[in-house]
This record gives C-alpha cells, structure tokens and sequence, in this order.
C-alpha cells in the first residue's frame, strides 16, 4: 500500500536531493553550485562531464538558485536583455513550474519581480503586476541564457550574473538533515516524513498525507520509522522497489512511437506517475509553452534507437519544427547525459553554423557513431550503444502544441 507514496514522494525529494548538492555550503562555488539564496551560473555550455542535472541542453547557460520565502518577499532582479533569448523558470519543492520569467512578460530593459508565499498577505508599496505567487516556500529558479559561439560566452555570462536574488530566507531543515545511511528505502521515507512536515503540499499537487498516516507515517513521525518492526521495514523496503521500478519502466517510451511529447510538460497536477517519471529523466523540465520537449527513443521502425545503426532525420522545405525562438535536436546516451564525442557536438539545430540544404531546400541531420563519409557539417554523433534524443521547441508555435504538426521519425541507413 506504500508504492503509490514512492510516486508521489520521489519528485519532492529529488528536488531537495538537487538543492542539497547544488547549495552545499561547505562546497567550493562553482559550475552552477553555491550559498543558498543567490544565483550561481555556468561559465560555459554543459558538456558530457556534467552531471549535476539529467537531460541539460548546450544551447544555454544555466544559472541555479534555491530561496526560502520567509515573511518578506524574496525580490528577483533581471538586467536588460539586449534581445537574448533567456528565460528564469520558477519550481516548486514538487517540481511543477508555476510561472517563467522572460521575454513575454518583462520589458527589454529588465525589471524587479517580488516572490511571495500564497498564504501571505500582499505586499505594500509594490507592483502587483510584477508579484509572483509561490506554491511552496522553497522555491528553485533554474535560469537559461541563450549562447552562441566562444566568442558569445562573456556576454552571455555578463547577462546570467546581472540576474540576482535579494531576501532569501534560510535552507530548510529537510535539506540540511538530510538522510544518506545507504539502505535507500529507509532513507526514502525518512526523507519524505520529514520533507512534508516542513515544506508541505500544494493544492495544485496530488495529497497522500491521508495515506501516510493510515500506514502510521504520519508527517513528522521519523522517530517511530526508525523505531518500526522488521515487517514494517521490509514492507517499506518492497513498496520503495516496486515503485522505483515501475518510475523506471515508465521513462521508457512504451508505445514505441518515433517521437513521444505532451502538452502538459511541467504543469503536473494529480498526475504523480508523469510528475515522477518525468523528475526521473528530465527534472526541471519547463512548461510546455516556453518550451517543447519531443523525445525519440525509436526509429520510424519502433527499433530503439542504437548507435551500432546510422539514422537520418529529415526535414522537408517549410516543414522545419515550429519555434519562434529556436529549436535544436540533443543526444544523450542510455544514462541521460550528453555522450562524450569527437567534436565535442551534442546537439544540432537552427542556430548550428555550416548546415547544409538539400537541393530541394530540405534538411537532413545525420545522426551515427562514426564519423559520415559527407563531413562533419549535418553529424550528430552518437555513442556505439544505445541513445535517445530530445528534440527542443522554444516558444513552440500553436500548430506544434495543437498536434497539427507531426515530427518526421528517425529513419535506419545501415547497421555498422
């Protein structure tokens, strides 16, 4: 009866996990990591040696902060843009992005934005315009600055550093008592007692508390966990595996499409298994109107996608994918990080210089381990084993949120 609290509770507490890593104040600022309460940005796009968050893109510096709302508003500061594509997601402790701060609602020359709980009062002497409220008082601002060359990387940078924080409260006590015993379901449940004793549950999100009292896991209850039987421990311990394992089944494309998308992304509602799924694979995905995730895991045959076979992916004339801020096409290998590669290229994509139309206007990305007899201009490279792709629409256009557009599969050339 516990498995469907290993559901609801995983994305909550991989999203403290995120927090204790990446705002350990006894680590060394550095690549997106530092003191609770500001941002602290990537000094380069991610490559295949980060491993701090699954499925990144390189389109983009990431810049992380982590605030507590206390009984001030937390104010978030964004500089003048000079029309770079940026975007500043906001996440609740239960990973649903509740609101984005970027281009569609902030003028060119920047502007301050004040955060603030739902339960608190609206504050006085500020626009209300620019108040944002917040689901939980942990609050993660996961921020993404478009880059393009080297030659981009500082003023990319300069933008990321200009957005601050200002107002935070401390780190939570679930996140700086968390437990790591190494018996993976009894730290599970310790971690989730305590986690939702603190931070609490959103009304936008799924409430199992009911459930965790009828099996006597009443929030706040960590001292009579530890306390609890042999049976009631090795129950936990089976319902954590079950439900670790069907997480697991379910981040694997089961109809065998080529391309597998949803309009939801991000917005999670009472829908655990996709929140929980998607925290698995994807965390901190943005809502579907900032940006659009498609993912492959088959071919145009429902064959899983290998790089022991070269693919094409092509698109016709007029037919590119519909974005108007732009698109690319990222490969990850079978553990959801960028896969190390001869030209350091892990994704391909509108803004990729040295493209090369067909005759007839078409594109045709070449997606394979080795290296194509044509050159390097259209090679997205892949590992020898097995890979996936995720294919990023920002701002996605209607007809691509509406269905009307249909992504062309990944077609087979040849095994190696």
């Amino acid at each position: 009866m516990a498995k469907p609290l290993v559901l609801w509770g995983y994305p909550l507490l991989e999203v403290l996990r995120t927090c204790l890593v990446q705002s350990n104040p006894n680590s060394t600022p550095s690549f997106g990591r530092g003191p609770f309460g500001m941002f602290h940005g990537s000094d380069r796009p991610w490559t295949h040696e980060d491993r701090d968050i699954v499925t990144p893109s390189c389109d983009l510096l990431y810049y992380n902060a982590w605030v507590w709302i206390g009984d001030s508003p937390v104010r978030l500061h964004i500089p003048p843009n000079h029309g770079r594509y940026y975007v500043v997601q906001l996440m609740d402790a239960w990973s649903e992005n509740f609101y984005n701060v970027g281009l569609r609602n902030t003028p060119a020359e920047g502007a301050d934005w004040w955060l603030i709980h739902n339960d608190d009062p609206m504050p006085t002497g500020i626009d209300p315009k620019r108040v944002v409220r917040c689901p939980t008082r942990l609050v993660w601002l996961l921020g993404r600055a478009l880059v393009g060359d080297i030659a981009d990387v500082p003023k990319a940078r300069a933008f990321a550093d200009g957005v601050q924080l200002q107002g935070s409260g401390p780190r939570p006590s679930c996140v700086c008592q968390w437990k790591d015993s190494g018996d993976a379901a009894q730290d599970f449940f310790a971690n989730l007692l305590q986690a939702v004793e603190e931070i609490g549950v959103p009304t936008t999100a799924s409430d199992l508390r009911p459930l965790m009292r009828s099996l006597r896991l009443p929030p706040g209850g960590l001292e009579a966990l530890e306390r609890s039987s042999q049976r009631v421990r090795e129950g936990l311990r089976q319902a954590h595996s079950e439900g670790m394992q069907l997480i697991e089944q379910h981040i694997v494309n089961l109809t065998r499409k080529p391309w597998t998308w949803s309009p939801h992304l991000g917005i999670w509602g009472d829908n655990i298994l996709m929140r929980a799924t998607v925290a698995m694979k994807g965390l901190g995905a943005l809502a579907a109107t900032e940006t659009l995730y498609a993912q492959a895991d088959f071919d145009a045959f429902s064959e899983p996608l290998d790089g022991r076979h070269c693919y094409t992916l092509r698109f016709e004339d007029g037919h590119m994918p519909p974005a108007d801020a732009f698109w690319s096409v990222s490969l990850y290998g079978e553990d959801r990080y960028f896969a190390a590669n001869p030209l350091g290229r892990y994704a391909i994509g509108d803004r990729t210089r040295g493209l090369r139309r067909n005759e007839d206007n078409s594109l045709t990305l070449q997606i394979q381990h080795d290296r194509p007899a044509e050159g390097d201009a259209n090679w997205l490279p892949a590992p020898s084993g097995p890979f996936y792709l995720i294919l990023r629409m920002y701002h996605p256009r209607q007809e691509m949120l509406s269905g009307q557009y249909v992504l062309p599969p990944l077609q087979p050339v040849n095994k190696r």
